[in-house]
């Protein structure tokens, strides 16, 4: 393998991982607690959890089906990780609402993984559609996400 392969593998990961130190306090503090979430909220640390999984998912897919293809295949999937990147940075954006921004960005997040996932889903050959089906826990997630962001919009708003 590459070293293409491997950066593909390590970085939805890696700069999944730095947000979520950087932003840790976010979940954490007085504002962020007192906010009305969904009945269907989970605890915080189930976030850390499943994110780290869905990232190490999103690595194995990308790593395995875009480390041999032309650079145009490469534009939806780095989209999506752009989109779904911002989703920690936009909570402590205070100058606009940040549960609308946070749920618009989770809808184009969901827009273009789905679009990724139909994109490797052609381009790939039948042996190989296990790597796009890496990527279902993440588009069901997204829509769990982007179900809980909208309902704490609805929430909150004032």
């Amino acid at each position: 393998m590459d070293i293409i392969y491997y950066i593909l593998l390590i970085t939805p990961l890696i700069i999944g991982m730095l947000l979520g130190i950087i932003y840790k306090d976010t979940w954490n503090n007085n504002n962020y607690k007192k906010l009305i979430k969904s009945q269907l909220n989970p605890p915080n640390y189930i976030f850390s959890i499943v994110w780290p999984i869905l990232y190490i998912l999103i690595g194995i897919s990308y790593a395995n089906i875009l480390s041999n293809k032309n650079i145009k295949y490469w534009i939806v999937p780095i989209i999506a990780l752009i989109f779904n990147f911002l989703y920690i940075p936009s909570f402590s954006i205070k100058k606009y609402s940040p549960f609308l921004l946070s749920t618009i960005i989770i809808l184009f997040s969901l827009i273009f993984g789905i679009i990724t996932f139909v994109q490797f889903y052609i381009i790939t050959t039948k042996n190989n559609k296990i790597f796009t089906y890496l990527l279902i826990p993440y588009i069901l997630w997204l829509i769990f996400a982007l179900y809980l962001s909208y309902d704490m919009y609805n929430l909150n708003k004032r």
